[in-house]
């Protein structure tokens, strides 16, 4: 029988599924960025990765990421299995795809093809290619 999930894990999975805003993709993105690292990573390094600039470093959600010392990190994220951040990364990728098959491929197109892709995140059409993150 597994261990039972985390209360991050729970917490987390929930604000995924029920309440992360899908009007812009810069949350999903985020939280695999932060699932992916498993630690905090410097805030002008995600902003960067995620969006080729550092114009939101710092930007936190629903008590779901916290900003301190130059640093974003996942509230909670020390608690998970490797099981709940592969479970979440999933989730991030099926919100994001259910928002390009509504809106399109050119919800990516904030990533310039020249960048570095996000990691762990979905294949993506940008611009004229397709990168992998």
């Amino acid at each position: 029988m597994p261990p039972p999930a985390s209360a991050a894990f729970l917490r987390l999975r929930a604000y995924i599924a029920e309440r992360m805003c899908m009007s812009h993709i810069y949350q999903p993105l985020m939280l695999m960025e932060l699932l992916g690292r498993r630690s905090p990573a410097p805030a002008q390094d995600v902003a960067s990765r995620i969006l080729g600039s550092a114009w939101w470093a710092g930007f936190t959600f629903n008590g779901i990421t916290a900003y301190g010392d130059g640093h974003d990190s996942l509230i909670g994220s020390d608690e998970l299995s490797d099981g709940e951040r592969d479970a979440l990364l999933q989730l991030c990728r099926q919100r994001l795809d259910a928002v390009r098959e509504q809106r399109g491929e050119e919800v990516f197109a904030h990533r310039s093809r020249h960048r570095s892709p996000i990691s762990g995140s979905v294949k993506v059409r940008v611009g004229f290619g397709v990168i992998r993150s």
